[in-house]
Parts: structure tokens; sequence; C-alpha cells
């Protein structure tokens, strides 16, 4: 046998190889993860190639089943039983990429996990060095599953208005596509206040409630605890979580969050909107990229409750007591602030920033030259993109209309406060009044208000004309239907079917039962449903109404913006609390990849060849 050439062996070689990579694709088993909700005799099983593959229970997360079976472009789960006269099958089939080793963790009977949603371009680099995580997704819907103490928590659901203590949750975990994340001391109990009137409850999960004191804390992306929004007034479902992601690309620090389903105690209670909470973790996360070292200092939630009693920032005189709690919540004490405050004295720091904030004189401000002395208090940038969005969005009971919905933090570190707007459900077009769309800047303002921290910034020459610069620019690169149309209707696809299943659900608290449609959830994205404009109109409206009245087109004509080097990226694994798992269980969101068996392989291919030459 005449031995080949060096150059032939290298392409014999090469080819072999080829061809091994291949094979390993074809022939490796696929990890296939599925959430899923069985009767007692039914088992969870994927069709593979006309054949069914039984699926186990993960011991962290009971409703996860997992397995491995041989790859093929489709593939359907099904609920099977002894008989097959109790099987549920999903009535689609699935696909799946060539060379594709896992799913991802699945929820059965949804035909898609992840969806192209378009990303968003950034309109100004942030403020403020933020963490970036998993947290903020908008291109999935994850699972919440908690098995909870169910006296305290059908307590809570049967009288929602009532002072109820925390459910305490043995098991709470978080599944997405990508990770599957285990708490074991949560607590749970229903948050807010107009919402709950309705049926459908809003939550607030405390991730460390009944973790042992001086234990360490659980942290999901960062966060010790999430609030869960029901969204009752939104029928969209996607007011809220836009108008964070549209202040976060342009630069604004902002709560952010990612939509799931919720089940409690095995019932399910339908779709949501995980977001932050304004805790310490938050406030670091949003303004010190995460670095919990940072000194944080107190978070003050303003509110309205009438036109006469607001979260104004009118200075009231330095008796601290007339800083009234109905409207200046003491939300969050930071850490290691220093002094130290107490009950008597929580207010103190609230009180000198509306004292400091009555001396300003915006007529100060003309020029780049001659900002004013704002700065001494605040970001002045950072204030005005809050400004410019809850202007541009026709928020009437958010910070600037109604003197409402914001925090206000102090950082010890740069000797500044920071303002953050919240609570975005009622924007859009949800309950505003007909004339808001049109409104200019100038008359955005309620009559008859005192507005210190808006007219300290657009009373002022100099800030008034950076205002209306950063509305035209927001409006060229971001703020118009050809950039939010796509993303919109990426949504829609996305979240039709938990829709569905939303509104399906019998509620068991007392209260307001919508008698919304899955024709109402499609219609007003884009058109007018009621009294409320759809989000796409308002937005069309909205963005011709400003350049009609600034004098400009929305044709991006602005310089790029470059790429952002700040920021932290989180890391679960060395910084969270995750399920102690088999390497490649996928439990832990870890991803079984082809690469993971090729090496091998590759390796016994080779060894063949040259045993034989």
């Amino acid at each position: 046998m005449t031995k080949p050439s060096y150059w032939l062996k290298v392409v014999q070689l090469s080819s072999l190889l080829v061809c091994a990579t291949t094979l390993t694709a074809a022939a490796e088993n696929v990890q296939y993860a599925v959430v899923a909700f069985p009767s007692a005799s039914q088992k969870v099983n994927v069709n593979v190639n006309g054949q069914w593959h039984a699926l186990q229970s993960s011991t962290d997360h009971p409703h996860l089943f997992q397995g491995t079976a041989p790859y093929a472009e489709t593939y359907q789960y099904g609920l099977i039983t002894d008989d097959h006269q109790g099987d549920t099958i999903e009535h689609y089939q699935r696909r799946l990429a060539q060379n594709t080793a896992t799913t991802g963790n699945e929820f059965f009977n949804r035909s898609q996990t992840l969806y192209d949603v378009p990303s968003l371009p950034q309109v100004y680099h942030p403020v403020y060095p933020p963490l970036f995580s998993p947290f903020n997704q908008s291109n999935e819907i994850a699972t919440i599953l908690m098995t909870c103490n169910s006296t305290g928590f059908d307590a809570i659901l049967a009288d929602p208005k009532g002072d109820h203590d925390s459910a305490r949750c043995d098991s709470m975990s978080y599944i997405s596509h990508g990770a599957a994340i285990k708490f074991t001391t949560a607590g749970i109990k229903n948050s807010g206040k107009s919402t709950k009137e309705f049926a459908k409850q809003s939550f607030k999960v405390d991730l460390n409630k009944f973790t042992p004191k001086g234990g360490d804390k659980n942290y999901l992306y960062g966060r010790t605890t999430v609030k869960l929004r029901a969204h009752e007034t939104d029928i969209t479902f996607m007011r809220e979580k836009l108008m964070m992601d549209l202040l976060g690309a342009s630069g604004a620090a902002t709560l952010s969050g990612s939509y799931v389903r919720l089940y409690v105690n095995n019932v399910p209670h339908g779709l949501y909107l995980m977001i932050d909470d304004a805790t310490t973790s938050t406030i670091n996360n949003m303004i010190h990229a995460g670095d919990y070292s940072s000194k944080t200092g107190p978070t003050y939630k303003g509110n309205a409750l009438t036109p006469e009693k607001e979260g104004n920032l009118v200075f009231l005189g330095e008796n601290v007591t007339l800083y009234d709690d109905a409207i200046y919540e003491y939300e969050d004490k930071g850490r290691d602030y220093e002094p130290a405050l107490t009950k008597e004295n929580e207010k103190q720091p609230l009180m000198e920033f509306t004292r400091q904030l009555s001396t300003i004189n915006p007529e100060q401000a003309t020029d780049d030259q001659n900002k004013g002395s704002l700065s001494t208090l605040l970001d002045e940038k950072h204030t005005l993109i809050h400004l410019c969005y809850s202007f541009l969005s026709g928020s009437w009971d958010g910070v600037w209309y109604q003197a409402s919905n914001y925090y206000l933090n102090q950082d010890p570190q740069r000797n500044q406060w920071t303002l953050i707007s919240y609570d975005f459900d009622e924007t859009f077009g949800t309950g505003a009044p007909a004339h808001f769309v049109n409104t200019t800047w100038q008359n955005f303002t309620r009559p008859g208000s005192q507005r210190p921290l808006v007219d300290a910034l657009l009373k002022s020459p100099y800030w008034s004309s950076e205002f209306e610069t950063m509305l035209r620019t927001i409006v060229k690169r971001l703020f118009k239907l050809s950039v939010l149309e796509p993303r919109l209707e990426a949504w829609r696809v996305m979240l039709r079917d938990d829709v569905v299943f939303d509104l399906g659900l019998n509620r068991t608290s007392p209260g307001m039962q919508t008698s919304w449609t899955v024709w109402n959830y499609e219609n007003n994205i884009n058109a007018t449903d009621g009294q409320n404009l759809g989000v796409a109109e308002w937005i069309q409206l909205r963005s011709s109404a400003v350049q009609q009245q600034l004098q400009f087109t929305d044709v991006d004509d602005l310089p790029p913006l470059g790429p952002y080097t700040g920021g932290r990226q989180w890391d679960q694994d060395k910084e969270g609390t995750r399920t102690p798992t088999n390497a490649k269980s996928g439990a832990r969101g870890d991803k079984l990849t082809v690469v993971d068996s090729l090496p091998l392989i590759t390796l016994l291919f080779i060894t063949t060849y040259l045993c034989l030459f």
C-alpha cells in the first residue's frame, strides 16, 4: 500500500474533520426542556421523528421536564397517558435549527420561546453607569413558579385591601429560555394602591423575606425584590415596558423589566411585567453599575392624592413634619448613609433639597458658559430626559403633569440627587385627555399647579433650548413610528397567546373584572379603543405634532453615537444564588453544545486515520 503524500494527508485529514463535525451534529442527542403541568396520569414526552421520548422532572424545578433525544428539524411535546386516551399533544410542530444541541427551556403549548424583537437605537449614552443583565429582556416570556403558604396567600387574595404579611414561599423558580434559578426564602404579597381595586392583583416578591438574619442575600440578576405588574389598565401590556426601554435607550437611569407568566401553588395567575422595586440594590444597579460597596443615600417616592396634595417639591419650611408621608414616602434608607436617619428626621434630606431648589433662579442659566446652579442639586441632562418622555408619552399621572410617580435619590458620593420617573401603564393615550397628544410642552404643566423642579429647567433660556434640542434628537433617532412599529408588531405576536391565557382566567379576588377581549388587545396597539388612543397611533400623532411645533423633520441626519464602554455586566453564577445541579442538566440554564462532545469524536477520527496510514 502506497502511503499518501504529506499534502494529500492534510487534505484527507481536513475532510475527515469536516465529516466528524457533521456526523457529530447529526448523531448528537439534543437536550429538550419544557415547563409543563401534567396530571397525575400523564407523563411529559417529546416526539422526535414519530417516536416519543420521556422527559424527567427536574429535582429543583418540578415543573421543568428535561431529557435527551435525537436531533430532528421538527418536534413537539405531549402529555402522554399509558392508554393514550388522555393524551394532550401540542397541535403544532416546533422547529430546531441544525447544529443545535439544546432547545433551551420552553413552555408547553407555546409554539415559540425566543422572538425576533428589533432592538432600539441608542439616542444618548447612559448618564450614569448601569448594570447590564438578563433581567431586562424584550424577546421572551419567562415563567415564575411559586410554592407558598396557602393560608397566607389565600388571605391576601380574599381581602386585597387588608393589611397582610407576606406569604412565605419555600420554593420559587424563575425559568427563562437560558436559565432556571431557585429561591427558598422568598415572600409574596399584593402591591400597589389603585391596582388593589381590580380582581387581578399585582404582587411584590421579596427574595430574602425569610432569609435568616445574617444570612447571605439571594439576587435575581442583581435584584433582591421585584414587582409583578398586572396591567389591568393597559390591555396591550406594552406601554410600561416600551416607556422603560425608551428611557434606557435615551441614556436615563430607569427601572427595567421583562414579561413573565405567574403560577402560585400550581394555580395560574396570568401575564405580568416583572420590574424593579426601589431598593438600595436597584439604585446601585441604575447609577453605580451594581457596585454594592457604594454609599447610597435615602430614596423618596413622590405621590399625588389631589391637585392640592401632591409631591410637587415645593419648599414648605424647615419643619420636616410638613412633608406628608402620603405624598413623600421614605422608600429606602440606602447604605452607609451618614448621619443615620431616624423616624424623626428621615425627611430632613428631602426638606433640604426643596429648600435649595427654591433658591434656584432659572434666568441665570443663559448659555453653555453660564448654566446656572442647578447642577449643585442634580444632573440637568438626566432630569431633562425624564421630562422629555413624560411629555412625549402624555404621562398624565407622572412627575411633570401630576407631580407623582417618581423616585428621588440622594447620592452622597456625587453630592447630587437623581430623579427617576416610573409607573407607565397610563401613558401613550391611556386615560389621557384628547387634547394631550397635540399639547405643546409650554402648556403641559397642569394649570394652577406649582412645579419648581420643572420651572428651574424649562424657564431657563439655556435649559429650555437644550430641552427642545433633546426632543428633536429623540424624535429623529427613536420616537417615531418607523422605528417603534416593528417592535410593537413583534410584541403583538409574542404576547398574544399569553394574553389569551390571561383573559381566560377566573379571578378569585373581589374587585373590578375587565371585559377586554383579544380584539381589544390587538386593536389598541394601533388604534383608538374607547377613550384610549392606540400605542402606535399616539406615537405617530405625538411625533408629528412635535415636529410641527419645533419646525423639523424626523429624518435621522444625526452623527453616529459611537460605542459605549461603561457600565458592568452581571454574572449570576458568581454574584447570585443559582440552583446546584449537574453541569449539563440544563436546570441552571447551561447549554450543552456540539462543542462539548466534538473533541472526543474528532480525536477518534484522527487516531483511526493515523493508525491506517
